[in-house]
């Protein structure tokens, strides 16, 4: 299984945190470049009808044969005025169209009524558009871009005298954005990015640490604290775990000291009782005095294993576990219980040896117990199962729950076998203590199946 860095904390707070800066900052270059580039369109354009008009009026109180030297000194960089029989512009422009508003504009300040406007947006070749505006080309022979956008405003106004004036303007057009300010973006991603980070690790840190202390609390261990770091509300949730962990210690403890005291101090009556028993001469009422006897002590045994289940002081190791299913069928057999191992490749993982081994012994004694024979495999599937499998009668789907609680049998299910009803208590308990879980479920159409899942080892 692949470990996702987002389905972490960490990972979930950067991600939002990063997306939601670099959406605002997105939504905010684009708007001030909008507002900012539309402003200029607006003052650019504002400043070259008054311009036109401006010199429009100054051109027609001039006599004709000097307006050509004047309009020649009226130029600018982004206007030219030039003298025709003609407009440059056929026909006026459509009503409500923004060349029919600067034209109403320039008729009510000129006094004239045939102004012809025309105004357009168009991408033009950078050279040919400094060409037209007669820029210096040096000054931008390092430019990139290959084309412009501008802005052309083309008026034609009658002077008298059967000529036109017909001047011709091109400004600024729609501004890209502003391509170097990413940088500056991508750094103040980057700075988000870290500081988030580093809050989210404040806080997923001890979280982690206090997720698992609390898996090893659910295993079974009694000595579980957990690091006091991190905010305050972490750092509270820590001290109060904590402060549970030693409570179901020292109770869990305290219940283990009492099953072991009592299971020991069973075993002296039980022992002086078989010593009586064996001294009766009658075979056939010695036989029933010992049954009680024997069954007592098996209980005794149980109870003992069942206190001592994740509690042992057995280290872990890294061993291969289809091994030990085929040695411990290897051992049921030679004793007379009929149980086989499918378990042919290797299956590395790290547990208690002799723990694993006790809880599938009982799992395979209870196969061939009531089913007569059993299956015990080996399989990964992510984690590691180790199946026992028989083909019984099973057991009633309302006693399935019911079947790990301690002196729980269900003979009259299975059979007229007796027991003391703690081997599966006692498997669960291991299995819980390695942080797996024991599963018991029915088999189809017949038969039983007892899986006890175990975390696969991590590299």
């Amino acid at each position: 299984m692949s470990w996702n860095p987002f389905s972490t904390l960490t990972g979930r707070l950067v991600l939002v945190t990063f997306g939601a800066v670099l959406a605002s900052l997105v939504i905010g270059v684009v708007l001030y470049t909008n507002e900012r580039g539309t402003e200029l369109r607006r003052v650019a354009l504002n400043s070259a009808v008054e311009r036109i008009a401006f010199n429009a009026e100054r051109l027609r109180d001039t006599p004709p044969s000097e307006r050509p030297a004047r309009a020649q000194h009226f130029s600018e960089i982004f206007i030219h005025y030039r003298f025709d029989d003609e407009p440059s512009l056929e026909e006026p422009a459509p009503g409500g169209s923004r060349s029919a508003r600067i034209a109403r504009v320039l008729s009510e300040r000129l006094q004239i009524a045939d102004i012809r406007v025309h105004l357009r947006i168009t991408r033009t070749d950078t050279r040919d558009w400094m060409r037209e505006s007669e820029l210096d080309l040096d000054e931008f022979i390092d430019r990139r871009d290959s084309s412009v956008s501008v802005t052309e405003l083309t008026v034609s106004t009658p002077l008298g005298d059967n000529t036109w004036l017909n001047a011709r303007a091109f400004l600024p057009g729609p501004t890209r954005p502003p391509v170097d300010g990413l940088w500056g973006v991508l750094a103040m991603l980057v700075v988000v990015g870290l500081g988030s980070a580093l809050v989210a690790r404040q806080i997923g840190k001890p979280l982690a640490h206090l997720a698992s202390a609390a898996q090893a609390l659910g295993a079974g261990q009694t000595n579980v604290t957990a690091p006091v770091s991190g905010p305050q509300d972490v750092r509270r949730a820590s001290t109060a775990f904590n402060a549970m962990a030693q409570r179901l210690g020292r109770q869990l403890q305290r219940q283990r000291q009492m099953l072991w005291a009592l299971s020991h101090d069973l075993r002296t009556p039980i022992t002086a009782l078989r010593l009586r028993a064996e001294l009766i001469e009658d075979d056939a009422t010695r036989q029933r005095v010992l049954a009680p006897i024997e069954e007592m002590e098996r209980l005794t045994e149980q109870a003992l294993e069942l206190a001592r289940a994740g509690a042992s002081e057995e280290e872990r190791s890294v061993v291969d576990i289809a091994e030990i299913v085929r040695t411990l069928c290897g051992e049921l057999q030679d004793i007379g219980v009929n149980v086989s191992a499918e378990a042919p490749h290797p299956v590395m993982v790290a547990i208690r040896p002799s723990e694993i081994a006790r809880a599938l012994r009982n799992l395979a004694e209870n196969a061939a117990k009531y089913a007569g024979s059993g299956v015990m495999r080996v399989k990964r599937n992510g984690d590691v199962i180790v199946e026992v499998i028989d083909d019984g009668p099973g057991v009633p789907p309302d006693m399935l729950s019911r079947l790990t609680e301690p002196f729980f049998r269900a003979d009259a299910a299975r059979s007229e076998a007796n027991g003391a009803g703690l081997g599966l208590s006692i498997s669960q308990a291991i299995a819980d203590s390695h942080g797996g879980s024991l599963i018991l479920e029915n088999r189809t159409p017949r038969g039983f199946s007892a899986k006890i899942v175990l975390p696969a080892q991590r590299d």
